[in-house]
């Protein structure tokens, strides 16, 4: 890794498509308390630590390595000094699988910015009622709380102070020019959204495209999935609707009502945490319509590679198709990988810090939560902190370990043509769990 300070970050994805979080007075009382907190955990201060040495790392995983991920990656990094401690196949361009959505979060971060929140919007223009799709792949119909706080933005919502400025019956238009392109990504099979795997990727989708809430199984049109129930919540706020069709935002229309997505930071967490597939392909698109004017996959893959560029990463042998990492075109060497991460653990580049929060913890949270359970791969729980990844013959692990001397570490790993994902993952674990107990100075 070189420098990794971006300039600035953009902070509105296009006019009138992204909103901005309101001023800091009001989101959060600034009353300061009459006395601290008492401390309860001392800060880490991982230059305190023995270094760890690529002798002592070697003695921990290199059997590991050799006999459970035959040609698979590894690289292993001391932060805090830059040290290689451990390499196989490093450079080498791999399928990656979802830990592609470690590039897709910095990109996100530092191009839309941390805290831009994605509108969808109501526009009325006579007897026509728009509804227009911004690309908040949080959206939910009901219930969807503060989006300030962990929540989403609901239709309900929308639909009530929607029908608050209309009169009289209305035809309603949903606009999803927000995002161009196909909506299955570049050698996605058409089974996917069926298989709950994604939904078609468009700027208006409600409850993740699902069938149902709850449901895995995702619609084969959830834009208009999203206008029908809207439709729906009209009518129950007493507002006749005469039709539902697809169309664009006439030129004379007025916004009437707008909800907004949490914060991209908190999406970002959400999307690493749980490995959400449409959460990323949008991500993707907005930064590749805020960078190249090409909402699509194919800009957002294009502007996520520019956006690693600009961190600091060489980006010589990555080859992107979508942001969600689902595409089997995708390549990354694990030396990418590992570049993310240290920019995060080095924290020069502030946008960048949602990252670490949103990894998932060993044995406890997201796509983690039950790993790590093995007598072998126990003692990693809580200390390793990693973005996972898994198809077919695909695993992938990169994250950072808290070790035993209490410094940091930073590993990628990545295998293709597994012969087993749950051998392969369990070795990823084991070796991981190994760097957690190893001081290795």
């Amino acid at each position: 890794m070189r420098s990794r300070r971006r300039a600035a970050a953009v902070l509105l994805v296009s006019a009138g498509l992204v909103g901005t979080l309101p001023p800091a007075s009001a989101r959060a009382d600034s009353t300061v308390p009459p006395a601290p907190a008492p401390e309860v955990l001392a800060p880490l201060d991982p230059s305190a630590a023995p270094a760890p040495t690529a002798d002592g790392v070697a003695a921990k995983i290199r059997r590991l390595v050799r006999t459970g991920l035959r040609e698979g990656a590894v690289l292993v990094i001391d932060p805090a000094s830059g040290q290689e401690l451990f390499s196989r196949r490093a450079e080498e361009p791999l399928i990656p699988a979802s830990t592609t959505k470690l590039a897709t979060a910095v990109a996100a971060l530092n191009v839309l910015g941390p805290e831009t929140r994605i509108p969808t919007s109501a526009y009325a223009d006579g007897e026509t009622l728009y509804l227009v799709g911004g690309g908040d792949p949080t959206l939910v119909r009901t219930k969807g709380g503060n989006p300030l706080s962990g929540g989403s933005a609901s239709l309900s919502e929308l639909a009530a102070a929607a029908a608050a400025e209309v009169s009289g019956p209305v035809d309603l238009v949903y606009d999803t020019s927000a995002f161009k392109g196909p909506t299955l990504g570049p050698g996605w099979p058409s089974s996917f959204p069926a298989a709950g795997v994604v939904a078609p990727v468009t700027a208006l989708v409600v409850d993740g495209g699902r069938t149902s809430p709850g449901a895995n199984a995702r619609v084969a049109d959830p834009a208009k999935q999203a206008a029908t129930a809207f439709a729906d919540l009209l009518k129950q706020e007493g507002v006749r609707v005469t039709g539902v069709s697809k169309g664009r935002l006439a030129d004379g229309a007025s916004e009437v009502a707008r909800v907004e997505s949490p914060p991209v930071a908190d999406i970002v967490e959400r999307t690493l945490t749980d490995s959400e597939n449409n959460y990323a392909e949008a991500l993707a698109h907005l930064v590749g319509g805020v960078s190249l004017g090409k909402p699509s996959f194919s800009g957002g893959a294009a502007a996520t590679v520019a956006a690693l560029q600009e961190i600091g990463v060489d980006t010589t042998d990555v080859t992107l198709a979508d942001g969600s990492g689902l595409s089997r075109r995708d390549r990354i060497p694990a030396s990418v990988l590992a570049d993310i991460l240290t920019a995060v653990v080095e924290g020069d580049d502030v946008d960048l810090a949602p990252i670490a929060p949103g990894l998932p913890v060993a044995g406890l949270t997201g796509t983690l939560a039950d790993r790590f359970s093995t007598a072998a791969t126990r003692p990693g729980r809580g200390f390793v902190h990693a973005k996972t990844g898994t198809l077919t013959g695909v695993v992938s692990l990169a994250g950072t370990v808290l070790n035993a001397d209490g410094g940091q570490l930073v590993f990628a790993m990545i295998g293709n043509d597994v012969p087993s994902l749950a051998q392969a993952r369990e070795t990823m674990d084991e070796i991981a769990s190994q760097l957690a107990t190893c001081g290795c100075s």
